[in-house]
């Protein structure tokens, strides 16, 4: 009987392609991972600057009033007025770019078929 040491180059080539298999995985899945967790935050995001102009509008009810009454039909709210005013955070990020927001952008408030005001911001 051959004392046998080692192993085979077989042995060991089935090795390194299951661990590279095992570790490419990973990579993939954590990247996956992580995508996910940005458009979580910035679905947050998104739903933070709708409620500051839900707050933004109820505070100052000449707005709300228009649009209940229907005088108006729908009512921008910059993004710059909410920082202004204290009801966001001045340095707003979009957590997949990591860009600024600009302050530019409209928060559309309008009356839906219920007769609630909603709010919709798109980046």
């Amino acid at each position: 009987m051959k004392n046998k040491k080692g192993f085979t180059l077989t042995e060991l080539l089935v090795v390194i392609v299951l661990l590279v298999s095992i570790a490419g995985t990973t990579i993939f899945g954590i990247d996956e991972i992580a995508n996910n967790a940005k458009e979580k935050s910035l679905n947050e995001l998104i739903k933070e600057i709708e409620l500051a102009t839900d707050l933004y509008i109820n505070d100052n009810s000449v707005f709300s009033k228009s649009l209940l009454n229907g005088d108006i039909n729908e009512k921008c709210t910059r993004v710059y007025v909410l920082q202004n005013e204290g009801y966001l955070d001045i340095d707003l990020k979009n957590p997949v770019t990591n860009e600024r927001i600009p302050g530019n952008l409209c928060v559309t408030s309008k009356l839906n078929s219920d007769g609630i005001i909603i709010h919709e911001f798109k980046l």
